[in-house]
C-alpha cells in the first residue's frame, strides 16, 4: 500500500509542469517598481512645502500635467510662452537667491547677442542667457516676477534701456505689485519666441 502510495506521488511530480527559478516568479511585480510608477505629479507634491505646493498646484492648473515629475521638481516643455519651467521643491542656491528665492524657474526663447551679455549681468547678475540652447531664464517666486525680469532684461539686451535704469524700474514695479496696480511688464512676454533682435552671428 505504501509503496503504491509512493508510486503515485512519484508520478504526480513528474507529470507537473517544471518552471527554472528565474522563471518562477517572473510576473509578480517588484514593490520598488510599484510605488516609483505610481507616483504623480499630484502625490509628489503633497510632501512639498506648502509655498512650493501651492505654486506647483497653480502651474498644474494653468499648464496642464508636467511633462516630467520628480521628488525635487516638476518641469514643463514648451508650455505656454515658456520654452521650459520648472517648478523646484526648494529654492536652488542657497543664500544667492536671498532677494528672489527661486522657486518657479522659467525659460524664454531668446538668442541673445554675446557683445551684450556683460550688460545683462550689470542689470541682474542672476538671469542666465543660454547661447546653445537659445534660452533667458529668470528664477523667482511667481510668474509675474519672472516675466517682469526677462521683459526688462529684453530691453538691456536691445538697448532700449540702460542696466541701472532697468533694474530701478524692476523693483519700482515689484512694490506697487502687492497693492494691486497692474502692469504689461508683469502680465506676459513682451517679446516673441523668435524675436526679431536675434544673435547677428546665427545663420538664421
Amino acid at each position: 500500500m505504501k509503496a503504491a502510495l509512493l508510486r503515485s506521488l512519484a508520478l504526480a511530480l513528474l507529470a507537473a509542469p517544471w518552471y527554472p527559478a528565474s522563471a518562477q516568479f517572473r510576473d509578480e511585480p517588484d514593490p520598488t517598481e510599484t510605488n516609483v510608477s505610481g507616483k504623480t505629479p499630484e502625490t509628489i507634491i503633497l510632501s512639498w512645502p506648502t509655498y512650493s505646493y501651492r505654486l506647483a498646484r497653480a502651474m498644474i492648473a494653468q499648464y496642464g500635467q508636467p511633462t516630467e515629475a520628480r521628488d525635487e521638481a516638476l518641469v514643463w516643455h514648451d508650455n505656454g510662452p515658456w520654452k521650459r519651467t520648472v517648478v523646484h521643491r526648494e529654492a536652488p542656491g542657497g543664500r544667492a537667491f536671498k532677494r528672489n528665492k527661486g522657486r518657479l524657474e522659467q525659460s524664454a526663447a531668446y538668442r541673445a547677442d554675446p557683445a551684450k551679455l556683460d550688460l545683462l549681468a550689470r542689470y541682474d547678475r542672476e538671469i542666465e542667457a543660454d547661447l546653445s540652447e537659445g534660452r533667458l531664464t529668470s528664477r523667482a517666486d511667481t510668474e509675474a516676477e519672472n516675466f517682469l525680469a526677462l521683459n526688462l532684461a529684453d530691453e538691456v539686451l536691445t538697448g532700449r534701456r540702460e542696466p541701472r535704469e532697468a533694474a530701478q524700474l524692476r523693483q519700482k514695479l515689484l512694490h506697487e505689485g502687492p497693492a494691486g496696480k497692474s502692469s504689461s511688464y508683469r502680465d506676459g512676454l513682451m517679446f516673441g519666441r523668435d524675436d526679431q533682435f536675434a544673435n547677428p552671428e546665427s545663420p538664421d
